[in-house]
């Protein structure tokens, strides 16, 4: 059924949007068939993080690197059916990755017992992204009020920036938000690191502050973690900064409203930063944090 569900998915994107499509079908068979000259040890490789924590930025170096999405490829398949939560895994969805192309698959899956002996189960090679906090929740607050169909949108919308930033961190419903956002980041980012130095998980972690501290270490220790040795380190960094402005999103849709009106909800986080009082936002996180 989800072979059928996927063609006919990709059909009607092509119908809607043949330009996007064909552009995206052709870029990733390009990949696949230069890929089969590579050697590449580790296949499937499977990122996680908090939204605005620094996946965008290393799913921009895998597709740098030949890796296919496997959430946003007509070439690939996600079974993301039957989640109890829409950030779970599941073991369908690890079975539709192929094992011979190279596939890299990025969610946002927080840390539960069911999650963890999945992928421990498939084994991909897995790289999480941290980001501190208050930076995340800042850029989470920028997406909310540039999104006007964000679920919180309107909430915050007609607010100065502080109050609506921090009505932003508290909302809780039992319709979309069962735990307010604050109290969800905190343990999002609390759990998986408890749980990876307990259990030695051997996951790379990374953190998106060090990328601009020392690019070429971040970069590197992705290639090393993947244990690739083919690519000349420098060719990629251009590469990257290249491409840095023109993100990838994920879906054929907002490629296209990206080409007919440019626009990143990320890209007002910095502007959004200076309209708040810092000192102010920082000591509510911290009063509001879960005890």
């Amino acid at each position: 059924m989800i072979f059928i569900i996927h063609i006919l998915r990709w059909i009607l994107k092509f119908i809607k949007f043949p330009i996007q499509f064909l552009k995206l079908f052709y870029e990733d068979l390009k990949d696949d068939f230069k890929n089969k000259k590579i050697s590449r040890k580790q296949k499937f490789v499977f990122v996680i993080g908090l939204p605005k924590s620094g996946t965008t930025l290393v799913e921009q170096i895998l597709r740098s690197l030949g890796y296919i999405d496997q959430s946003s490829s007509p070439l690939r398949i996600l079974d993301n059916r039957n989640l109890k939560h829409s950030h779970d895994v599941s073991e369908e969805m690890f079975k539709k990755v192929p094992k011979s192309k190279l596939s890299f698959l990025k969610l946002h899956t927080h840390f539960s017992e069911e999650n963890l002996k999945i992928i421990k189960k498939f084994n991909p090679k897995v790289i999480i992204t941290f980001r501190n906090l208050t930076d995340v929740l800042i850029s989470r607050f920028s997406h909310i009020i540039s999104d006007d169909k964000h679920r919180h949108h309107k909430d915050v919308i007609n607010l100065n920036y502080n109050d609506g930033f921090k009505k932003s961190l508290l909302i809780k419903n039992s319709d979309d938000t069962p735990v307010k956002p604050l109290d969800y980041f905190y343990f999002w980012i609390k759990d998986w690191k408890h749980e990876i130095d307990k259990r030695n998980l051997g996951f790379l972690t990374l953190n998106y502050e060090n990328y601009n501290l020392n690019k070429t270490k971040y970069v590197k220790s992705i290639l090393d973690f993947l244990e690739i040795d083919d690519v000349n380190l420098e060719e990629l960094l251009v590469k990257i900064r290249l491409n840095h402005d023109k993100i990838k999103v994920n879906s054929l849709e907002k490629n296209l409203k990206k080409f007919i009106k440019p626009q990143t909800f990320n890209k007002n986080s910095k502007e959004t930063k200076k309209k708040l009082v810092i000192s102010d936002i920082e000591n509510f996180i911290s009063e509001n944090l879960p005890k």
